[in-house]
């Protein structure tokens, strides 16, 4: 029973960040996106020592922190401006194309895949095929091409330092390590919006400083739902269910919320997608 009800809050929590930031960026364009994300990993960080247990910090995390650090913060702005360019439904559509990243990583150092890895990689390519028809109602730009495949390599990335940083140290340090990533990623971020956006922080904080909380709120549960619910489940199939459920409950809102509409093409494309998400984490 807790084990479906971790699942809902991590979908839930998976498709509301993404959610949350498209009325934002409605509101203020492409503007305050180290504002937004500067808010988020704060509340993310907060939430992680509040929550947290006795903390021990060791410097062996550092080299990992930072690496996570550098993939959080590509990850991060890339989906804010991918949103901001383009559907949102397509967008979380092809970050969620990032689980393929952890999964190769895997590949080479010489894990073994489950049997859908390849089924789902065939429906991955006629999902991209089909969703990157042009459509009036929901084009696809060159801009929002580079800042989603910019989401999609910093997403996996993040996932593939994590993996690292547990195997390195045994599965220890995993609050530590993230406390300090994000710590990190806090400070960049100020100082990119001091640097870049200070004539434009009252706007945007007026804006959609409160959906800056919420997603950070939801960022640093849906982390920790995820270590609470991987011992006690297996985690392919725990993936497998967030991924799918997420892109679910993302489609439904952008069409019912947002009314963005996707042709029939790209609508078959998205649900290619859904099945492929599926089956590379078989």
């Amino acid at each position: 029973m807790w084990n479906v009800a971790y699942l809902i809050l991590i979908i839930i929590g998976v498709a509301g960040q993404n959610i949350a930031k498209k009325p934002y960026t409605q509101k203020v364009g492409d503007r305050g996106v180290y504002f937004f994300s500067t808010v988020l990993s704060a509340v993310a960080l907060l939430f992680f020592v509040v929550t947290s247990p006795k903390l021990h910090f060791d410097v062996s995390v550092l080299p990992y922190s930072v690496g996570f650090a550098v993939a959080y913060t590509v990850a991060s702005v890339g989906t804010f401006f991918a949103i901001a360019y383009g559907s949102l439904s397509l967008s979380s559509l092809f970050i969620s194309y990032s689980l393929m990243i952890p999964t190769l990583y895997g590949l080479a150092i010489g894990e073994s895949v489950g049997a859908g890895f390849w089924p789902g990689l065939g429906l991955l390519a006629v999902s991209l095929f089909l969703t990157n028809k042009p459509n009036e109602k929901a084009p696809v730009s060159f801009k929002w091409l580079v800042w989603v495949i910019l989401a999609f390599v910093g997403n996996g990335m993040c996932s593939v330092v994590q993996k690292m940083q547990q195997v390195a140290s045994g599965g220890a340090y995993k609050n530590e390590f993230m406390i300090v990533a994000l710590a990190i990623v806090s400070v960049v971020m100020l100082i990119m919006t001091l640097c870049k956006e200070r004539k434009d922080v009252k706007q945007c904080a007026r804006h959609g400083w409160y959906l800056a909380v919420v997603c950070g709120v939801l960022n640093g549960g849906v982390n920790l739902f995820v270590m609470i619910l991987s011992g006690r489940m297996p985690v392919s199939l725990m993936f497998s269910l967030i991924s799918a459920g997420g892109l679910l409950v993302t489609y439904i809102v952008s069409k019912f919320l947002y009314k963005e509409t996707l042709t029939k093409t790209q609508f078959v494309g998205f649900l290619f997608g859904l099945l492929a998400v599926v089956f590379l984490n078989i």
